[in-house]
């Protein structure tokens, strides 16, 4: 190994110095490629599309240079809905990586105890986090169905409910709806994370708590939570970000109606962008993302080198 190393430094160092020569070009022609395909696929889109947020840019005059200001976002802000779609995002948010967290976390401390069959239970929890979110979100409205879903039907055998609900079409019913079927799928992110970091916590530290009498509320407060603080609240930032633009299920299951009740802000600019028409707008919607995303890595970031350097 240590003579492969010797002749990869010696090719493209020592050979170079030796003959007066450097093999930064050769190293740049290589490198070229990548260059070239990020630059026109991420950043020449992302740098256009800051442009687009200040320019008249309609479907019919896509390559329309004209300044127009402030106007789209004057006009986004006009739009039917578009300041609900934030507190909904925000609801989004919240029920998302709350309910995740709380099931997800449940769901890691019985992973941490042996059991008959635990390797099916596992198998269970961890199937929704590899299907699409298109396919649980057709899954989903199956269920919810006002008509003939599965959720109405067994309510009603239960006699919880006298008449069918119409979940997805129903504003304030229907965001709801849409939470738990990512709760359903995400909880097992939270359930492997969970379970990994509570891996981490060393049992000597509950044995010498049950020595000194501490019951199972006392060790998971003093030991348990102490121990994964660090690994959690950064899975919980890293989290909130992910579902802030994951608009996924909710194109699938009502794309945002009605009446834009179920709709924020990510699944807004999709739908704009599948529709066409002004995307100088769109483009303003989308910049006001970015700077909030912006704002909630720089937090993340910030978050995490508090923490590690608490540890």
């Amino acid at each position: 190994m240590q003579n492969q190393l010797k002749d990869f430094k010696k090719s493209f160092g020592g050979a170079g110095r030796a003959s007066g020569k450097s093999n930064y070009p050769l190293i740049a022609l290589f490198l070229l490629p990548s260059v070239l395909l990020v630059g026109v696929f991420v950043y020449y889109p992302a740098i256009r599309g800051i442009f687009m947020a200040f320019q008249d840019v309609k479907s019919y005059n896509m390559f329309s240079t004209e300044w127009c200001g402030l106007d789209n976002f004057r006009t986004l802000f006009k739009t039917a809905g578009y300041v609900t779609q934030w507190k909904n995002t925000f609801i989004w948010m919240i029920g998302c990586v709350g309910g995740e967290l709380i099931l997800g976390f449940g769901l890691a401390l019985l992973l941490q105890k042996s059991f008959k069959g635990k390797g099916l239970y596992e198998g269970i929890v961890y199937m929704p986090w590899a299907l699409s979110g298109f396919m649980v979100g057709i899954m989903w409205k199956w269920i919810f169905n006002g008509s003939g879903g599965v959720l109405n039907d067994l309510l009603m055998r239960l006699g919880i409910i006298s008449a069918p609900v119409n979940w997805l079409t129903t504003p304030g019913l229907n965001l709801n709806a849409i939470i738990v079927a990512k709760v359903w799928t995400g909880l097992a992110f939270f359930a492997i994370i969970s379970s990994a970091a509570l891996k981490t916590v060393p049992r000597e530290l509950y044995e010498s708590a049950e020595l000194d009498g501490a019951n199972a509320f006392q060790k998971f407060r003093n030991i348990t939570l102490p121990g994964i603080k660090t690994i959690m609240l950064m899975t919980i930032l890293l989290r909130a970000i992910q579902t802030f633009g994951s608009p996924d299920l909710i194109y699938s299951m009502t794309q945002g109606g009605p009446a834009n009740s179920s709709q924020i802000v990510t699944s807004f600019i999709y739908l704009n962008v599948m529709k066409g028409g002004d995307y100088g707008m769109i483009s303003a919607a989308s910049l006001i993302m970015w700077v909030f995303i912006m704002v909630c890595s720089a937090i993340y970031i910030k978050a995490t080198n508090a923490l590690k350097a608490g540890d």
